[in-house]
């Protein structure tokens, strides 16, 4: 990978390397060491975080869970990885806007989330195991390299490149957390790497018990390949992949948010059009997004905080 002088300001640096976006599709996950993984599918990468060894590197000081990155070493392949064991549980948690009953912050929700973008098919989300290590069990991610938070992004103001696929990215975020009540979303965990694909990170405070959609009015566009499966999606497919990691309760709240956002969009595609609400992945999103209808409601991303507003409400 062709790397640019340290010396270049951060906006410079991020655009400079929009012109190698094709030549940095041949591989799609980043190594510790500069140069892309070998591995061509998820199945790999997630044989890759159950069968590599690992060794701690630090304790990350970010958040309030203090997960560990470690180093993954296997058959030559090494590669970093995030792992959290954070596993609690509340029966209220109060913040200064909303109460949350059966409140649950925990581990399993990452690979939750995760499967759950896998049946959606947004790619967003790096793969995620569940597995122990050093006696305690958790979750294992593929660590996303080089990459900036979304807080970064805007404190140094670096403006995408595309401002079309950017904000479509946004949408795809705004369903997503929609769907799995993520109600702990902030601009410390999204990631951007430097192709600009947007990293949803970060869902230990997923699958909430409650068929609440925060500001649903704010999804106003949607990927067709994602409305259809979204459209689909059942409770025998969300038991066979993650039965294991959600409760009964905890899906019947996705299929009833699953209902609305679906009522939603529905009631959107009536009133604007299928071509406005409705894209692509394979759609050219070069171009600008400021021509596009309703661009100012899609693009608004001031719901999203600084920081966690949920301290406190984790463990270790």
């Amino acid at each position: 990978m062709r790397r640019l002088a340290p010396w270049l300001p951060a906006a410079v640096l991020w655009t400079a390397l929009v012109p190698f976006a094709a030549a940095a599709e041949e591989g799609r996950w980043e190594g510790p060491d500069g140069g892309f993984l070998p591995f061509q599918t998820d199945e790999e990468v997630l044989t890759f975080l159950h069968e590599a060894s690992a060794e701690r590197v630090r304790e990350l000081t970010t958040g309030i869970n203090r997960p560990l990155k470690v180093r993954l070493k296997k058959d030559g392949v090494e590669a970093h990885a995030v792992f959290r064991t954070v596993d609690v549980k509340k029966t209220r948690f109060e913040t200064k806007d909303y109460i949350y009953v059966d409140f649950q912050d925990s581990y399993v929700f990452e690979c939750a989330a995760y499967e759950m973008s896998r049946i959606l098919g947004i790619d967003n989300v790096p793969p995620c195991v569940i597995r122990r290590l050093w006696g305690k069990r958790g979750s294992l991610q593929l660590w996303v390299e080089d990459a900036m938070t979304e807080e970064k992004r805007r404190r140094e103001k670096i403006e995408a490149p595309s401002s079309l696929r950017w904000v479509r990215q946004q949408q795809t975020l705004r369903l997503f957390d929609a769907l799995i009540r993520n109600f702990d979303r902030n601009q410390g965990n999204i990631l951007i790497d430097k192709r600009w694909k947007m990293w949803f990170i970060d869902h230990t405070r997923s699958f909430h018990k409650s068929p609440e959609i925060d500001r649903i009015e704010r999804i106003t566009w949607c990927e067709r390949g994602v409305w259809e499966r979204l459209k689909g999606l059942d409770r025998e497919t969300i038991e066979a992949r993650m039965g294991d990691l959600l409760q009964d309760a905890q899906i019947d709240y996705v299929l009833e948010r699953r209902d609305e956002l679906v009522r939603h969009l529905e009631e959107r595609i009536a009133a604007a059009g299928e071509d406005i609400v409705l894209f692509s992945a394979s759609d050219d999103s070069s171009g600008d997004a400021a021509s596009h209808p309703d661009y100012d409601l899609a693009s608004s991303s001031d719901d999203i905080p600084e920081k966690s507003e949920l301290e406190g409400g984790g463990g270790g």
